[in-house]
């Protein structure tokens, strides 16, 4: 019996309509609320934040997906990296249906807003990394780059699932992976990626690089700049990521630090950099008075770095 675990019923009631043939009698559940327990594979697929929909079997999670209508541009590249990241190290099967461009209405920016293609890279080391398959699956768009919102907007994550149960209807998790990465369906999401980079993004290799707010820096120059010991002990190089926030809170940052750690650092569980978190605004009684809290944004924070620095001093990771 599959179980749909939904952020929002509407979108339970979405998913469970791409797929009638396995999932109408699917029973449809709100993800666990404060204070309740969670199916113990169902919480470790939650571990760092809440994606869309789980699809569990059993018991046991088969497949993340999360959906959004936003375009992961500039600095919000990373919002809803933490929701996959989990899933992935599971190896559990991911989908990331959203749109590689669309119109953005009203203000300065006003116009078509482009997907930062360090999302594209990090979810591709994502896979690599993890031996899973993450699968990215374009958000339809019209030719003034308007959001497609009729059902047609679905038939890719449709054809997704027939794959996907096809596969699994065979195979069970055995191989499920292996046999997504290699499938037809894939192969075409890629073609259509790279067709995307090629035709529509304006110097891509600027993405090669690591943003303006991201260093990769000798761990012994940045103690020598900084006058810390990092206490990182395991690898020679350090990534540094500034971020500017005003008040501890952890959307687009938590997010976009794991990003950086699968893209620049070889992964969050065996990493071959550590990565240090520098809030140049945020000082260490700021960060106490929220640390003993059960909050989000200090669990991320802390799971995503090596240390923080802040205006006032260093922690390392044993110290947060």
């Amino acid at each position: 019996m599959f179980t749909i675990y939904y952020d929002s019923l509407q979108e339970g009631l979405w998913f469970q309509g791409l797929n009638p043939e396995h999932l109408s009698d699917a029973v449809l559940k709100p993800f666990p609320g404060s204070g309740e327990l969670a199916p113990p594979l169902l919480a470790e697929a939650l571990a760092y934040d809440r994606p869309d929909i789980v699809l569990v079997d059993d018991g046991k999670p088969i497949l993340v997906l999360e959906r959004t209508s936003e375009v992961p541009s500039g600095h919000n590249v990373g919002q809803r990296f933490a929701r996959l990241a989990a899933a992935a190290q599971m190896q559990i099967p991911v989908v990331y249906f959203g749109p590689y461009a669309a119109y953005k209405h009203g203000g300065k920016t006003q116009g078509p807003r482009y997907m930062n293609l360090r999302l594209f890279y990090a979810l591709e080391q994502m896979a690599i990394i993890e031996d899973t398959a993450v699968t990215i699956i374009n958000w339809p768009v019209d030719d003034h780059y308007e959001l497609i919102k009729d059902p047609s907007k679905d038939s890719r994550v449709i054809d997704y699932l027939e794959m996907f149960f096809s596969h699994y209807d065979l195979r069970g998790l055995e191989g499920l992976n292996s046999a997504i990465m290699n499938s037809a369906f894939e192969q075409e999401q890629e073609e259509e990626g790279e067709a995307f980079i090629k035709e529509k993004v304006t110097k891509p290799e600027q993405y090669d690089q690591p943003p303006p707010s991201v260093q990769i820096l000798k761990k012994t120059d940045l103690e020598a700049q900084t006058g810390y010991d990092l206490h990182c002990e395991d690898h020679e190089d350090v990534v540094l990521y500034n971020i500017g926030m005003n008040y501890i809170r952890s959307d687009p940052y938590a997010g976009a630090a794991m990003l950086y750690s699968y893209l620049y650092c070889g992964g969050m569980r065996n990493p071959h950099r550590h990565i240090i978190l520098h809030f140049p605004n945020i000082t260490t009684d700021e960060w106490h008075e929220v640390a003993h809290r059960s909050r989000k944004d200090v669990r991320l924070f802390r799971l995503a770095s090596d240390g923080i620095m802040f205006v006032d001093d260093y922690l390392n990771g044993g110290e947060l």
